[in-house]
């Protein structure tokens, strides 16, 4: 009883005290004024199946003409599907809502009689139930295929990105060798004309020393003549020194990153470099730190010379 105090009877509209008899619907479960239920020999809530529609002034042959609902007093339109009291009967099933041809008083698709009310809510919310867990099944197979092309493309994607990228850096370690080998290129260039003048130089005062008693008493001061003339050349010839080796250490492996088809390009490249580098090395001492006698001097000069223009032909011509 205390639970239904203060709600609102259905029918009176009126709220229910601690005082009054009251009686609940076994089938809606509102509470109504026990009079109030009396008078209307049932529930007064609209649709309740304890609702007595004879207490309303309902005349059993007042149906839906299209469901077979029962319609009260001052109903105009079906409260079930919306038909007119007075509308053309559709001969329509009120259970499935299949079309009934004239004088069926059965449906022949579900089986249900004629002029008797089915409440379907239950039957149209498992069917809706039904549709959205199919629906979802439906989405939740499309979704990995979503996801797996989604997938593929950023690997795709990543992939070519990859190798542009890794391309482009490619060119830039090419870029960066080439670039070092033609200053390589240009400094020995340089430096070889340079030793070239002092070692010609030393070969004129040697010869010179030999046969028109030129330049002191003996050979080794013929030399130390020559060392002296030359001694802006050689210390030119010490600075020169110090560039190749830096720059040579720079190029003389090939560089990591290359792409495969700039390899074996590069790999002559770096040889002709060693061997560049090599007969300079000859050169440097042959020019600066002197030894021997005059012909074999001479000889070594003359094919140290050739072998290092030689040399430097053939680089040259590669990284043109």
């Amino acid at each position: 009883m205390e639970n239904y105090i203060g709600k609102i009877c259905p029918f009176c509209k009126t709220e229910i005290k601690e005082e009054d008899a009251i009686k609940v619907c076994p089938a809606c479960g509102l509470p109504h004024h026990e009079a109030c239920w009396e008078e209307n020999k049932g529930c007064t809530t609209f649709g309740c199946s304890e609702q007595h529609y004879e207490a309303q002034g309902t005349n059993p042959t007042d149906v839906c003409p299209n469901c077979g609902t029962p319609l009260g007093d001052g109903q105009a339109f079906c409260p079930k599907c919306g038909t007119p009291k007075d509308g053309v009967k559709k001969n329509i099933c009120g259970k499935c809502g299949a079309e009934l041809q004239e004088g069926q008083e059965f449906c022949p698709k579900c089986g249900q009689k004629m002029g008797v009310v089915v409440d379907t809510t239950a039957a149209s919310a498992i069917s809706q139930f039904n549709a959205s867990v199919e629906k979802k099944k439906k989405k939740s197979k499309v979704l990995p295929i979503i996801i797996g092309v989604v997938l593929v493309v950023c690997v795709g994607l990543g992939v070519i990105i990859s190798g542009i990228m890794g391309s482009k850096k490619a060119e830039e370690v090419k870029k960066d060798y080439l670039a070092n080998v033609e200053k390589f290129l240009s400094l020995s260039y340089k430096a070889g004309t340079n030793l070239e003048d002092i070692a010609d130089t030393v070969q004129t005062y040697w010869y010179e020393n030999i046969w028109e008693d030129k330049y002191g008493l003996d050979i080794n001061a013929a030399i130390l003549y020559a060392l002296v003339d030359k001694s802006a050349e050689i210390s030119q010839a010490e600075t020169y020194d110090s560039q190749m080796k830096s720059l040579y250490s720079e190029i003389k492996i090939v560089p990591d990153g290359l792409l495969e088809e700039d390899i074996d390009d590069i790999e002559e490249i770096c040889d002709a470099v060693k061997d560049l580098y090599n007969v300079y090395t000859d050169f440097y001492s042959l020019a600066t730190a002197p030894s021997g006698n005059y012909n074999s001097y001479s000889d070594d000069n003359n094919e140290t010379t050739d072998e290092f223009l030689s040399c430097y032909r053939a680089l040259d011509n590669l990284v043109d």
